[in-house]
């Protein structure tokens, strides 16, 4: 399992930075238009360990549990449209080798959270860019050597980069929050080469 934390360059993460902060607004209003799910007081419940040891044995099991809205733009089903284009058009220059697919755009709130999971389904590397105005009150914990943990945000932006893995061991991971948190994913499927 490969997993990476704030890996670009000072540039890199200031094109980013700049890129989200120019849309922050307009997706605040998307997820602002969406029914949020109810509070649950338990929501840390939800992505404790005795919740991960209920699943592992189950790698097909999904998170059933969540506490977030996807934010996207209306329009055909078959067309997502997330309100992230800029962003996606600079992480394209900085990974050329890749075609990037945005897998999500997801609003967590105060007590936000997505239970664990696998998406063994689509092993690849992903790419997340997450986004709160408050520090370490929002994490992203994975599962790993028989220990789990917890990788909480910065202020601002936070870029991670992991594989996820079709077969055994599968990445476990989850997400809560404490704050507003912003989250743009992507797939990163490798250009095949042709000489």
């Amino acid at each position: 399992m490969t997993f990476y934390k704030d890996f670009l360059s000072p540039s890199q993460s200031s094109l980013i930075e700049q890129a989200v902060n120019e849309n922050i607004k307009h997706v605040k209003e998307l997820a602002s238009k969406k029914v949020l799910p109810e509070y649950d007081p338990d929501w840390e419940d939800q992505i404790s360990s005795e919740a991960l040891s209920s699943l592992l044995d189950h790698p097909n099991a999904f998170h059933k549990t969540s506490r977030k809205i996807s934010v996207k733009e209306e329009g055909p089903k078959d067309k997502r449209n997330y309100p992230s284009l800029a962003l996606t058009q600079i992480l394209q220059k900085m990974f050329p080798d890749y075609e990037l697919e945005q897998s999500g755009c997801f609003y967590y709130p105060k007590g936000g959270f997505m239970g664990w999971h696998t998406n063994h389904d689509t092993a690849e590397d992903r790419l997340y860019i997450t986004y709160t105005e408050e520090d370490k009150k929002s994490f992203f914990r994975y599962y790993k050597d028989e220990s789990i943990i917890t990788d909480y945000d910065n202020k601002g932006i936070t870029v991670r980069r992991f594989s996820v893995a079709g077969g055994p061991p599968f990445f476990w991971h989850c997400v809560g929050s404490e704050t507003d948190r912003y989250s743009f994913g992507y797939r990163l499927h490798p250009i095949q080469q042709t000489s």
